[in-house]
């Protein structure tokens, strides 16, 4: 299991009552919700063992906005309950991400001293944080390429411009941050780093939803020699179209880089079954983004059937139920 998020009880209590009723914190920099189950270490694995889930990757991005001292903070209490259970944690570190230097530190020190198996990172921070940054994001990028692990996003839970009301923030602005993140890698980002390692959240928000639309609209890079007739250039594609001229084909090879989580929808089987129309099936990855939007082991229990009913092979449930993770983070070996 993956997108599993976890707040020590040491870190939790500086911030919100550990014993008292989960509450919603809105501020300048976040919009987190203090779900008590979220230091309930126990209770995590009694979920997963009542859901049969062997093996979990904690991460807590979310909290990459509270500068280097926490983030060495929250990793190394995370640390300490990997070295308890090792045979059922993974991890995932937070880094302090509009602090480059700070954040290249972090990551050398959480995999290489904690022994964690990947970087957790946001897709953005403010106004001018985002996958773009050459002068942030370009060192951070070339750290995990040294260091050969994937970089595991989540949104930022208030991304900069969306609004509050009406649920617009964590219904579809969340999911239109990471829809603009996928944007900035495939044009952006992969010129420069062509190995780098993305695993997109939630079935990446509203992406595969607007994959076809994004294809129609695809500005293939001049160095691909992909020619396009004068009289269209300004025009959307058609699907015929983007056949035709090499776009599918060049849209579908910067698509296929990157890995995808189940997170996102609490089970709905829906969108699972459109990742598995959309996407490579050795690049989806199962997560359920517990305990926020699943909160016990029934719920876990109930996606995880789900996913063992579709009407796709036992070799593809059995990759997207775990062993694309563990392909991923060479521990298939």
């Amino acid at each position: 299991m993956m997108h599993h998020h976890y707040m020590p009880l040491k870190i939790y209590q500086e911030f919100s009552d550990p014993y008292g009723p989960s509450k919603r914190v809105v501020d300048s920099k976040n919009d987190f919700t203090f779900n008590v189950r979220l230091h309930q270490l126990d209770a995590h694995l009694r979920d997963m063992d009542e859901a049969g889930v062997d093996m979990t990757l904690l991460s807590l991005s979310q909290w990459n906005t509270g500068g280097p001292e926490l983030c060495r903070r929250i990793n190394e209490a995370v640390a300490e309950d990997l070295i308890r259970h090792p045979d059922r944690l993974l991890a995932a570190g937070c880094i302090p991400q509009d602090n480059a230097e700070a954040a290249v530190a972090e990551m050398e020190y959480m995999i290489k001293e904690l022994k964690f198996q990947g970087i957790a990172m946001l897709t953005s921070m403010g106004a001018d944080v985002n996958m773009s940054n050459k002068d942030l994001m370009w060192p951070m990028f070339q750290k995990a390429c040294e260091l050969d692990v994937p970089i595991f996003l989540h949104p930022h839970l208030k991304p900069y411009g969306i609004e509050l009301d009406c649920t617009i923030n964590r219904a579809i602005g969340r999911g239109f941050d990471e829809n603009k993140a996928f944007l900035r890698i495939i044009y952006d980002v992969y010129p420069h780093f062509p190995d780098i390692k993305f695993v997109m959240p939630h079935f990446g928000g509203s992406t595969l939803a607007m994959k076809g639309r994004m294809n129609m609209f695809f500005e293939p890079r001049e160095d691909l020699g992909i020619p396009v007739p004068q009289e269209i250039k300004p025009l959307p594609k058609t699907m015929l179209e983007i056949d035709e001229l090499g776009y599918k084909k060049a849209f579908d090879k910067l698509f296929d880089k990157l890995y995808w989580d189940g997170a996102g929808s609490s089970g709905w089987e829906p969108i699972t079954k459109l990742a598995m129309m959309t996407v490579r099936h050795d690049r989806l990855m199962w997560g359920c983004d517990y305990p926020f939007e699943i909160h016990t082991g029934r719920d876990i229990k109930y996606y995880l059937d789900s996913v063992r009913n579709l009407d796709i092979s036992a070799a593809d449930k059995e990759a997207f139920l775990g062993g694309n993770l563990l392909h991923l983070l060479k521990l298939d070996k």
